[in-house]
């Protein structure tokens, strides 16, 4: 996949129904013979319910009742009791396991997207809604449950009745079979023309309801925002337009299928007369039977049931289909951070890091770092500062490979970041944003995150290198106590503290400050700040920071600013140059 290629994927175009076809069926692929096994077990059931039963119903008419054969009565009775019972006993095993093979194909599905998301790149999640990934996570996923159950299982059924039901009637009378094959052709033949009609409001609908599973969820994640700046209204309205486009393109796929079922009534109904007026007829001329008249009507109801249940099942199908090309959209992706066949493993990092003449974009022709050349010693901590938009975060991604570079190189103790394996270079580097993440979980299972052999006694020695263990003393359940989004005990500070600590656990070479005091009070700033510079000893750092006072003591400041390095210096350094730095310590100073 070209570095620029885009992993949007609204940008899709109109629903390719084969390409969902072929995801299916490689998950099917593995279980053909079960499948087999179920559809050998539907032909039984079929032959049994849609011919041999409304054959001994002919034979009660024709032979018991006529000739008032009471004992031929029960026997037949009891004959038909007993197939009936296999019948039952053959459907519910067929249910049962149709429903457990399905499951099985989609928890393949779902282990296997959700894999496959966890090899993309940042890009990916930039470019899309995460609303719209978990729409497609489990909303389309659950479409194909039905897909399995109510759609091709059914199908199947339907086609096996329908040419039963045929052969049968063609046994009682050809010229009645032609009439039933014709009836039948007729409607299969709306059918399909209904079914292409029906293709694009249903891929017109999942799109929609993905774009509205994206709004909720943007909803849900900034409801402080909206609140805070009283948009619930203009969130409402927003809402309320993606419902009421949802509503428009469902109203149109449920208009589509009400229609087609009563054009498909209309045909059934012209065959049942032109069947009934002529079974009529066969019967005056003696040439059948009235238990064979019974029979045939018997024979079409079941037909007519069947085939216009093809509608619905038609439209379970296509969006079965629909949603599993969704699906497909996400396994084709490629993730641009490609790795080499033989990687570089070493067994000990440095930390030394030089970037050569990189230059990046997120969009082509539009640069976010152009001819970039720094150079950090092991052991040292810079500062990265500019003004907002200037590529300061951008500039530790490339770091951690979240991105790749469009030219130049960048090296991690002497050797190209591209060449070391993905695994070993993002576990010696840490990363602490201002929007830190923590589980719903006990502080020692967020510390564990990652890292599953920490013991309690490594924990709370973390805390008191960094200088912060009363903290976790004052705390009434210690490392036990639970984090949750509503806890009132854990500041936003300390918060950050414990995400810092899971970090160091993990004993990376490299650190990474993204604005991580950016959002805590001036006490909890000063606890983070001493706990952060003792975190930072022996490690080469960057620290992102709009408050100077965070970064007068780093070894190098660089500002960054039209996409480049501006300045690059000590503090002292940076002073004497009278530039840009000078300005914004002058206005940090005057404030």
């Amino acid at each position: 996949m070209s570095r620029n290629q885009t992993y949007n994927l609204q940008l899709d175009g109109d629903i390719d129904y084969n390409k969902g076809l072929r995801l299916i069926f490689k998950y099917v692929k593995p279980y053909l013979f079960p499948f087999i096994l179920i559809s050998i077990t539907l032909l039984i059931a079929t032959i049994l319910g849609n011919s041999i039963l409304p054959q001994l119903l002919k034979r009660a008419i024709d032979i018991d009742i006529t000739n008032k054969d009471l004992n031929g009565l029960m026997q037949t009775t009891l004959i038909f009791v007993g197939l009936a019972a296999i019948y039952l006993v053959l459907s519910y095993v067929r249910l049962f396991f149709t429903g457990k093979l399905g499951q099985h194909i989609l928890f393949n599905i779902r282990k296997d997207l959700f894999n496959k998301i966890q090899t993309l790149p940042s890009k990916f999640f930039s470019d899309n809604q995460s609303g719209d990934i978990i729409q497609r996570l489990t909303g389309n996923v659950d479409t194909l449950n039905s897909f399995f159950s109510e759609g091709i299982i059914r199908l199947l059924d339907i086609v096996f009745s329908v040419i039963i039901i045929l052969g049968s009637i063609f046994l009682q009378s050809k010229l009645i079979g032609f009439i039933a094959l014709g009836g039948a052709f007729l409607m299969i033949l709306y059918i399909i023309i209904q079914g292409r009609i029906i293709e694009k409001p249903i891929s017109e609908s999942l799109r929609k309801e993905g774009d509205m599973s994206a709004n909720v969820q943007e909803s849900l994640d900034g409801f402080v925002a909206i609140q805070s700046t009283n948009q619930q209204k203009s969130w409402t309205k927003g809402f309320e337009k993606k419902t009421a486009s949802y509503y428009t393109t469902m109203k149109k796929v449920s208009l589509i299928s009400a229609f087609s079922k009563a054009g498909l009534t209309f045909i059934g109904v012209i065959a049942v007369y032109a069947l009934l007026t002529t079974s009529l007829g066969l019967y005056q001329k003696q040439i059948i039977t009235i238990g064979t008249v019974i029979l045939i009507l018997s024979y079409m109801q079941d037909l007519l049931q069947k085939v216009t249940s093809i509608a619905e099942i038609w439209r379970t199908i296509k969006t079965g289909l629909a949603s599993s090309e969704r699906l497909r959209d996400v396994f084709e992706l490629e993730s641009d951070i490609s790795t080499i066949a033989l990687p570089y493993k070493p067994t000990s990092v440095k930390g030394n890091i030089e970037f050569t003449d990189v230059d990046f974009a997120y969009v082509e022709n539009e640069k976010v770092l152009s001819d970039v050349n720094f150079e950090v010693k092991a052991g040292q901590t810079i500062a990265i500062v500019g003004p907002t938009g200037a590529g300061k975060t951008t500039f530790v991604n490339l770091i951690a490979r979240l991105y790749d570079t469009d030219n130049g190189n960048i090296y991690l103790d002497g050797r190209d970041i591209k060449e070391w394996d993905l695994e070993v270079l993002r576990k010696n580097i840490g990363y602490l944003i201002q929007d830190t993440f923590l589980f719903e979980d006990t502080i020692l299972n967020n510390l564990k995150y990652n890292n599953p052999k920490i013991t309690e006694e490594q924990a709370l020695q973390v805390f008191k290198d960094l200088g912060v263990e009363s903290f976790i003393r004052s705390l009434p359940e210690g490392l036990e106590t639970k984090i949750s989004y509503e806890s009132s005990e854990i500041s936003a500070g300390q918060r950050q503290i414990i995400a810092l600590a899971r970090i160091l656990l993990r004993e990376p070479k490299i650190l990474i400050l993204d604005e991580a005091t950016a959002r805590i009070d001036t006490k909890s700033e000063k606890m983070l700040q001493n706990a952060i510079e003792k975190a930072c000893e022996g490690k080469t750092t960057f620290i992102i920071a709009h408050r100077l006072s965070t970064i007068f003591n780093a070894d190098q400041i660089i500002l960054i600013k039209d996409n480049t390095i501006l300045e690059k210096g000590t503090n002292k350094e940076l002073l004497a140059l009278k530039g840009l730095y000078f300005e914004m310590y002058s206005r940090f100073v005057g404030k």
